[in-house]
């Protein structure tokens, strides 16, 4: 592997560990069992996993999207970290994307159900109570 590849997959890695950590997977501990629920919810060989927590593979294309969903990060980022697209052709295809109460609550790491659905509540009501005071109609929950 040429020098660039070997530091790409190493910062593929250290993003994917982090993440893996920050969803809940206990990776670092022998009988943690992260690893293994990691394979598990990518579909991903647990040999094939372990390769890339180590750095030393990138995972075929087609688990990017498993694996983003899995550790709840964005796709595109795990598309940029692993060199099939360019941070600059992805910045000029990407639209503004709203989000729903819940996916900014996965996105923010939120994972207890009943936290949950405080913070859906809570931005409901956030909603609404700015709706009303602008004269404005709800949007229905969602976010930009």
């Amino acid at each position: 592997m040429a020098d660039q590849d070997v530091l790409r997959t190493e910062r593929f890695a250290d993003f994917v560990r982090d993440a893996a950590r920050r969803a809940g997977y206990d990776i670092d501990s022998p009988r943690g069992g992260g690893k293994t629920a990691l394979s598990r919810d990518t579909g991903m060989s647990p040999s094939s996993v372990g390769r890339v927590l180590a750095g030393k593979t990138m995972p075929d294309p087609a688990y990017l999207e498993p694996l983003a969903r899995a550790l709840r990060v964005a796709l595109p980022e795990l598309l940029v970290l692993s060199g099939l697209v360019s941070r600059d052709v992805l910045s000029a295809q990407q639209p503004a994307r709203s989000l729903s109460p819940r996916e900014a609550a996965a996105d923010l790491g939120i994972r207890d159900p009943a936290k949950i659905e405080l913070f859906e509540t809570m931005v409901r009501a956030l909603l609404t109570d700015q709706n009303i005071s602008s004269g404005g109609r709800s949007s229905e929950g969602e976010v930009a």
